[in-house]
């Protein structure tokens, strides 16, 4: 795999920028300034052997970031504002996120932006809240992505000593203070813009088109949709309790591996019927991202698209394709564009998995399978039909673990410090699943291809195939989670210990990278040996 990826370095400046402003408010001006003559020495000193440039380079780009995430960044309420008591508020606002439309109460809820705020509510144009509102009619009015809102209810803050496990600690990750709730006296200001009234007609549209053919009991339905369309509303207690204490709740978020597997599906399809490489890009790139707006453009979700731009892009114009490149590019893009998505930790999370498989995952694959291969004396013609399933199975297996034991040990540490348990099961948990959820996605995509045409018939079918994944999926789990030690609690882990390290560990990754001996010797089990000793000591120390 390439590692050169020149957007690292930007990456790098640009989370010190972004910490720093979040820390203190830089002077604006002072701060561009001297950023602006960095920059300039950097570009005198740009000669082959003379390595001060990128130390120039660095200071000025963490300058310039400073100073743009002082602009950029939400405000943080001090302490006291948050400690007030709840009080009564008209809001105007628009909905940048629908988490659930309706429910059986005739409530809404989500994510949105204010536009205007009675003076003693202590909002200001430009805050994210999270809002629940009292519906006039649960039957007859949805709240849509992209319209505004004027309502009446209760402003609460959100205190800083908040669980960073539970809903409070998401909404303070994401840079929201307060929550808006009890709403009377709702008005809709404004609907959204045609593109987003389609995307909420064809989101309703693939429900039933995914409901096709379903069992009675509607449990595998709701499975389905959940993890097709992220709406994990649409799961019993029961269901998100087994996923989430066994570590498999990431399939029912629209990230990596949807967008994966739906890129892959498309791209075949594209190949099949003889669309040139340097094409393909441009007419699945946009359907790609027509269905991550679908889904309801999760920051996740998102965040996937990104680094499927990036990658599929270098087909069109024949660049080196990597990996790496395209992770750091997109997280780049989502930093620049959003942020506060730094403090986010599903942010934190998606990056740190996909880095820790690009580095150790896919390297560990490769000196795996090269120094356990099979019949290595024995030509590959003169093998059996057996010996051929042999080496097919156990080349599998090989990348499943490498895979999926790169991913876990990336995020044990901030699984702890964040949600206090860890799932040492899930390493071979995932194993199994994640083949059974990219045939479950890949059915789907199919389905609701099959079903736009027109042909519901045959997308009921398909879709049979796809909960028969599912049904073993959530077999799999349920027994699983009654397994001794599938979860451990760990509440009071220590987070600086997190963040220590994952910087321990992927400063050795990359090191490994450097020198080349990734697979020479045993350095290689030196950052998962970080990766435990860092849960042993946040262990200890509770």
């Amino acid at each position: 795999m390439p590692t050169r990826a020149p957007a690292l370095y930007l990456l790098l400046v640009l989370i010190a920028g972004l910490c720093a402003a979040r820390a203190v408010t830089a002077p604006i001006g002072l701060a561009l300034a001297i950023a602006l003559l960095l920059a300039a020495l950097s570009w005198r000193l740009s000669r082959p052997r003379d390595g001060l440039w990128l130390l120039s380079f660095l200071a000025a780009g963490a300058l310039a970031f400073w100073a743009y995430g002082s602009l950029r960044l939400p405000r943080q309420p001090e302490t006291t504002q948050l400690e007030r008591p709840i009080r009564e508020a008209r809001l105007h606002f628009e909905v940048e996120r629908v988490m659930q439309a309706h429910n059986d109460y005739s409530k809404a809820t989500g994510i949105a932006r204010v536009i205007e705020a009675t003076p003693t509510s202590r909002l200001k144009s430009g805050d994210r809240i999270f809002f629940r509102l009292k519906l006039p009619d649960a039957e007859a009015f949805n709240v849509l992505r992209g319209s505004e809102y004027q309502a009446t209810g209760l402003l609460k803050p959100i205190p800083h000593n908040v669980d960073p496990d539970g809903f409070e600690g998401y909404l303070k990750d994401t840079g929201i203070h307060y929550q808006f709730e009890r709403t009377s006296a709702l008005e809709q200001l404004r609907l959204p813009s045609r593109f987003d009234r389609f995307c909420q007609r064809m989101n309703e549209r693939f429900q039933s088109h995914l409901r096709l053919g379903a069992p009675e009991d509607g449990s595998l339905e709701s499975i389905y949709i959940a993890m097709l369309l992220g709406q994990k509303t649409e799961l019993s207690e029961a269901q998100t309790e087994r996923f989430r204490m066994t570590g498999t709740m990431h399939f029912f978020a629209i990230s990596g591996l949807h967008i994966g597997v739906i890129a892959t599906v498309m791209a075949q399809f594209l190949i099949l019927v003889r669309v040139p490489r340097k094409l393909s890009p441009f007419i699945g790139l946009p359907l790609l991202y027509l269905y991550v707006e679908i889904t309801g453009a999760s920051p996740s979700a998102v965040r996937a698209f990104l680094m499927a731009l990036f990658f599929w892009a270098s087909f069109a114009f024949t660049r080196q394709r990597s990996p790496l490149a395209a992770l750091a590019a997109s997280a780049v893009g989502v930093l620049i564009f959003k942020p506060d998505q730094l403090w986010s930790l599903g942010f934190q999370l998606s990056y740190t998995v996909v880095l820790s498989i690009l580095l150790l995952g896919l390297p560990l694959y490769t000196a795996a399978s090269a120094r356990l291969a099979p019949f290595r004396y024995l030509p590959k013609a003169n093998w059996a039909a057996s010996q051929h399933f042999y080496a097919w199975l156990q080349d599998t297996l090989l990348l499943l673990l490498a895979i999926s034991l790169s991913a876990w040990l990336a995020s044990a540490l901030l699984s702890a410090a964040f949600f206090g348990y860890l799932s040492p099961g899930a390493v071979f948990l995932n194993m199994a699943l994640v083949n059974l959820a990219a045939l479950a996605i890949s059915a789907g995509v199919i389905s609701l291809s099959v079903a736009t045409l027109g042909l519901e018939s045959v997308a009921g079918f398909i879709n049979h195939a796809a909960w028969m994944s599912i049904h073993a999926m959530d077999s799999l789990v349920a027994w699983s989670a009654a397994l001794p030690g599938m979860m451990i609690h760990c509440e009071g882990f220590p987070q600086w210990i997190a963040y220590a390290g994952l910087g321990m560990y992927f400063a050795l990754l990359f090191w490994l990278q450097r020198i080349g001996r990734f697979g020479r010797g045993y350095l290689w089990v030196l950052p998962p040996g970080v990766i435990v000793a860092g849960l042993l000591y946040g262990l200890a120390q509770r």
